[in-house]
């Protein structure tokens, strides 16, 4: 593709050399009109004093100073004829002269093949007494005449070559010209391009930003520094991401893979019960089991964070996929001792969004609250409807949590100081899904903290409550007010 450079240069000359054609063109016609009004009206002037020298002598016309009077005749550098009424020829400049009869105003050709231009004058030429030498006719005297005089175009035409040929030059000067400023123009309004372009090529990931400041440079570009810029904020984050996601991967990764290799090596340095076998076989699978959930979760959020997640909106019973995530934890919980809240008393709702996702965002939710409550505690759930909104709010018990850690918990891979070195199903990933997926499906999701109460909030679009029905008493939640508590 043609440069910027040659674009403005050639852009420039052709705009000037085209609009001084039109404008010479322009020039040109109108010294062309002005110069014909003015020849065809010095030759109606001449023609006019050449009809007032014509004298009539009987049938005889003349031109006056010729005859017996004496005298110089009128100078006339063209062709005249005079004719009469019924178009026969009275007297004439010269035989050639004749061809005139019959031409009108304007321009004529001539019977040497040139132009000429014509002027007509009629009236009845003035009376003179004897006989004159043009020849005579049957007309009588006092008749009406017509006068038809040319003159060559000639000094008009080289006048109007001469005029072509200054405005034709004074064209190409001008594109001459216009070419030598549009490369000047061109090398200052391009430098500050060169200038960024040559800054962003030699822009490293790591550079803050690149070697132009924008102030320094012309405000139509200043946009293009400070995006620049931004790109380069954002490719050093990325890189950085991308650096601590390795690394996060890979220390999630190897743990359990090295508990799975020192179980195999536990159970291959002697020979062993069946049972043995078994239960390393069990222990081994449920690594893998926790490690493939790991590896799930990831591809996730990245199907999430490059957009390629999308989302199906439907509607979605909230009683059934409370249940369905209450369900996935029921085992750890009971193991533990924790008590989990019963879905049947929930508000009957219909609630807008899609139905894996919110599956997917309940079940991580249950299982982070399970997974942080202490030992003998219980997991809370509390309704609220706000118009056509549900608020959702799952809480447990949070020893150990800080308002500092609340903005953190969205994180990929973060779980606090206190968390590093714990492994296996909980990656801290669960909460960053939950967040990523609810921005998906235009849901709000919050964290909060108080008297040691951790709490997440979920709001969701209510699409219909079917609350009272065929086998639903009304009301069929247990309530306080505006809002149901299940414990």
């Amino acid at each position: 593709m043609i440069s910027i450079r040659r674009r403005l240069m050639l852009g420039t000359v052709l705009a000037v050399a085209v609009s001084s054609a039109v404008a010479s063109g322009a020039a040109w016609l109108s010294v062309r009109s002005h110069l014909m009004t003015a020849a065809d009206a010095d030759l109606r002037a001449d023609a006019a004093q050449l009809f007032g020298q014509l004298r009539q002598r009987g049938t005889e016309i003349h031109m006056a100073g010729l005859g017996s009077g004496g005298g110089a005749p009128a100078v006339f550098d063209g062709w005249w004829v005079v004719v009469d009424a019924s178009g026969v020829v009275r007297a004439a400049s010269s035989p050639e002269s004749t061809a005139l009869v019959g031409a009108g105003d304007g321009t004529s050709t001539m019977p040497d093949g040139r132009s000429r231009r014509v002027a007509r004058v009629d009236g009845p030429i003035a009376m003179a007494g004897g006989r004159g030498r043009w020849g005579s006719t049957e007309a009588g005297d006092g008749a009406r005449m017509s006068l038809l005089v040319a003159r060559s175009d000639a000094v008009l035409e080289k006048t109007l070559a001469a005029v072509g040929w200054a405005l034709g030059t004074a064209t190409a000067v001008a594109a001459l010209l216009a070419g030598a400023a549009a490369w000047v123009l061109a090398r200052a309004v391009v430098r500050p391009v060169d200038r960024i372009a040559g800054a962003i090529a030699g822009a490293k990931h790591e550079d803050e930003r690149i070697a132009v400041c924008a102030a320094e440079v012309p405000s139509e570009l200043r946009p293009a520094v400070e995006r620049a810029d931004a790109f380069l904020v954002m490719s050093r984050d990325l890189v950085r991401r991308e650096r601590q996601t390795a690394g996060n991967i890979a220390h999630e990764l190897r743990t359990p893979l090295a508990g799975l290799v020192a179980i195999i090596d536990h159970i291959l340095a002697r020979d062993r019960e069946a049972a043995e076998y078994r239960q390393a076989l069990l222990r081994s699978r449920g690594i893998v089991a926790e490690t493939a959930g790991i590896i799930e979760q990831l591809l996730l959020l990245t199907r999430l964070e490059s957009g390629r997640e999308p989302a199906q909106p439907a509607t979605i019973d909230l009683e059934d996929a409370v249940d369905d995530a209450v369900a996935g934890v029921r085992t750890e919980a009971g193991r533990r001792r924790i008590a989990l809240p019963d879905a049947a008393i929930l508000p009957v709702l219909l609630v807008h969004g899609d139905r894996d996702h919110l599956h997917l965002v309940l079940r991580n939710l249950f299982d982070n609250a399970v997974a942080h409550a202490p030992e003998g505690s219980a997991v809370t759930l509390e309704t609220k409807r706000q118009d056509a909104v549900l608020v959702l709010k799952l809480g447990n018990p949070g020893p150990g949590m800080t308002e500092e850690m609340l903005p953190h918990l969205d994180e990929a891979f973060w779980r606090g100081e206190d968390g590093r070195g714990s492994t296996g199903r909980h990656a801290g990933l669960g909460l960053a899904l939950c967040r990523r997926l609810a921005m998906l499906n235009g849901w709000d999701m919050g964290f909060s903290l108080a008297a040691g109460q951790f709490t997440v909030s979920l709001r969701l679009p209510i699409v219909e409550d079917r609350c009272c029905g065929p086998g639903r008493p009304c009301p069929c939640s247990q309530t306080d007010g505006d809002a149901t508590r299940v414990v």
